[in-house]
């Protein structure tokens, strides 16, 4: 790979990762935890290291109404509803991130 397009790469590759930390700082960490390590209202399960596809998964999944896991299906729908696809991907990938930073103990 070229120079120009790797260097393309990680540029948008950190612009989508800090766009999925503004996200997630906006309306996901208040139950979450400030690294996703946190269990909803004590009943969820912990987020952080998911894999993103997963994560783009059970968002859609509250976004149409066909979720209400640990009752939090009102809750989650009105956060999921005001992502678009693209945003969604950007904040899965930052959770996803945030396991693996756990693991190598950053």
């Amino acid at each position: 790979m070229g120079r120009v397009a790797l260097t393309s790469l990680i540029l948008i590759s950190s612009l989508y990762a800090s766009e999925g930390e503004e996200i997630f700082n906006k309306i996901c960490y208040i139950c979450h935890g400030k690294h996703a390590e946190k269990r909803s209202l004590g009943v969820s399960k912990v987020i952080a290291g998911w894999k993103a596809e997963k994560i783009v998964e059970k968002l859609k999944e509250y976004k149409s109404g066909g979720l209400d896991q640990y009752g939090f299906g009102n809750m989650m729908r009105n956060r999921a509803t005001k992502l678009t696809d693209e945003q969604m991907e950007a904040v899965a990938k930052y959770i996803e991130s945030l396991g693996k930073q756990e693991k190598s103990g950053k």
